[in-house]
């Protein structure tokens, strides 16, 4: 399960993060590679914090409340705070699942993993975002802004910078539904929901049935 979302910041949010990414500190990605080889990840990385962190936090949560296919499709109920990697010349990061737990406030299960694109695609080569899925790798280099929501059951990995620089956010987020299926149903129900409303309005018979149906799923479903 992946959600793509090309347009995910504005302009204006965008050149805000780039800015950021400007002016902080990067540190070697290795810190928080677990117990993987050092040659296994090989990126950099800056975590925000205090007000840089929170400001950075709303950008993304500006984004998902301007995407009703991430609402729709991921729930999301936590979100980790979210990291910037910058990938140069020859670095990668190889193929790899995300923990399932993580610590902020408390346990948060990782249901979803999110990449926001900061870099033009064209100014770097490589540094694709390869999704290794049941039917074959998908890449996903996405426009600067845009961002992909994936699940943390795919293995993935980063491939190879042979030019440029590739900037990203990344986070993890738990869902009010962890059963990646359930959440999957919940999802197309409300895409179907939407898809009613336009042909028959949403005070059509039809369109209530589904909307009641999609609704007590999510209750049936959701976690409290």
């Amino acid at each position: 399960m992946f959600i793509t979302i090309p347009d995910f910041l504005t302009e204006q949010e965008l050149q805000h993060l780039r800015a950021y990414t400007e002016r902080v500190q990067f540190t070697d990605g290795t810190a928080t590679a677990d117990d993987m080889p050092d040659e296994h990840k090989r990126n950099l990385q800056h975590v925000p914090q205090g007000e840089d962190l929170r400001a950075v936090t709303q950008l993304i949560s500006n984004g998902v409340g301007r995407s009703r296919a991430v609402q729709d499709g991921a729930l999301i109920k936590r979100m980790m705070p979210p990291m910037i990697s910058k990938y140069t010349e020859g670095m990668e990061y190889k193929s790899h699942l995300d923990t399932p737990f993580m610590q902020h406030k408390g346990p948060l299960r990782a249901d979803l993993s999110m990449t926001l694109f900061l870099s033009d695609p064209e100014s770097y080569d490589g540094g694709a975002l390869v999704l290794e899925t049941e039917f074959g790798d998908h890449e996903v280099k996405l426009p600067a802004g845009g961002a992909v929501f994936y699940s943390t059951r795919l293995y993935h990995h980063v491939s190879p910078v042979t030019r440029g620089e590739r900037f990203a956010v990344v986070t993890w987020m738990q869902s009010h539904i962890g059963d990646p299926a359930k959440r999957k149903v919940v999802g197309q129900l409300w895409r179907a929901y939407d898809d009613m409303v336009e042909a028959k309005g949403e005070t059509s018979d039809e369109a209530k049935r589904l909307m009641h149906a999609v609704i007590e799923l999510t209750r049936m479903w959701a976690e409290s």
